[in-house]
């Protein structure tokens, strides 16, 4: 392998791909990224045997060829390369990287070890807007599981359909649900990504109007975004029947302000934010909402003028949880419905979204 190419490009190339590596394994050829140099590109690609990331950028080859060098080391050294061309030199299983006399030299790993990177180079499964997968990922990562017990849950349910996708996300404390349209759909089917897989491509997705390819084959999805492929295994497994979870009726529901409620909780939440029990107490009535937190450090009031339909309501909430589904929304003014102090509450937008999110009031 013998080849020139802009330093700043491989260093980006190199950062994207060794978010794969594993970390924790007792093959350390998973640590490693692999090269390939062919047809004027360089690829590099990495792989946990989750996750596989594969990036290509513009190289001038005079030898193509393939190795596998160390990942963390390699990473860390391309990010000091700068904008300078450099050249990479293969030579038996030693890497020069540098130019001139600026030379660093990586003892690759064995090609013939390394597993093979999935390719699901298929038809889309369907085509989605940029702005609004992101928007369908930031959404319900909010309420992705973290329990190791139940690993379903530490996945967004994806159910397909003929013109929409629908992501609900729950973690037994809140739970989110949300609508995007979708076109060249081949068929219906229910999937449950990985949140750790969503949080990947959510890097690599622009914040435009583009369209993205999702492929769905087996036990793997793929997106391919700025010739940067992202694959990632699901997760077997029943997801929990979450419609018999979000309440069809309320007794109290308040059109509030969002960025006057978010400051509002977020000002009552410091004085709990260090507690084992970081609650806040809402008291709903009329005209405002009353936003309290007490501990025996003292007590803080907050308030912010509200509309209610219903009865007076006073509920009490995880401060994180509930901060986490207000900040995730980006409309001006949100509804919060609930059927009493201890049902679950229902955080959308007050003109009607595609989005709802729940939470489960703590009893006190």
């Amino acid at each position: 392998m013998k080849l020139v190419c802009d330093g700043l490009d491989l260093a980006d190339a190199v950062a994207v791909v060794a978010r794969a590596t594993s970390a924790r394994t007792i093959n350390p050829v998973l640590e490693g990224i692999k090269l390939t140099a062919k047809g004027g590109m360089l690829t590099l690609a990495a792989t946990d045997l989750e996750m596989y990331i594969q990036k290509s950028i513009r190289a001038d080859i005079s030898t193509e060829g393939v190795c596998v060098v160390p990942g963390k080391v390699f990473c860390e050294y391309a990010s000091k390369l700068g904008k300078n061309s450099v050249e990479l030199v293969l030579e038996k299983e030693n890497l020069k990287v540098g130019n001139g006399e600026n030379v660093g030299n990586f003892q690759c790993l064995l090609v013939v070890e390394y597993p093979d990177i999935v390719n699901l180079n298929k038809k889309p499964h369907f085509t989605i807007k940029s702005d609004a997968f992101k928007d369908f990922i930031n959404k319900t990562r909010v309420s992705v599981g973290s329990d190791d017990s139940r690993p379903v849950l530490k996945g967004v349910l994806c159910e397909i359909g003929v013109d929409k996708i629908v992501g609900v996300a729950l973690d037994g404390f809140r739970l989110t649900k949300i609508t995007k349209a979708i076109t060249n759909h081949s068929s219906a089917i229910k999937i449950v990504v990985p949140g750790r897989s969503l949080d990947e491509v959510r890097k690599l997705v622009d914040n435009d109007n583009g369209e993205i390819g999702v492929v769905i084959d087996g036990k793997f999805f793929q997106v391919n975004i700025n010739k940067t492929v992202f694959a990632g295994r699901l997760i077997d497994g029943e997801y929990i029947n979450y419609t018999q979870i979000i309440p069809s009726k309320f007794e109290s529901t308040v059109i509030v302000e969002r960025g006057a409620f978010d400051a509002a909780v977020e000002k009552a939440g410091v004085l709990v934010r260090n507690d084992k029990v970081n609650v806040i107490t809402l008291n709903i009535t009329d005209k405002f909402i009353q936003i309290t937190a007490t501990n025996e450090i003292g007590r803080i009031n907050e308030k912010v003028p509200a509309n209610l339909s219903g009865r007076d309501l006073k509920i009490t909430f995880n401060t994180r949880y509930f901060l986490d589904a207000v900040r995730a929304s980006s409309d001006e003014f949100l509804k919060i419905s609930c059927m009493g102090e201890l049902s679950p509450c229902v955080i959308e937008s007050a003109k009607g979204g595609d989005y709802l999110f729940l939470v489960l009031p703590i009893r006190m």
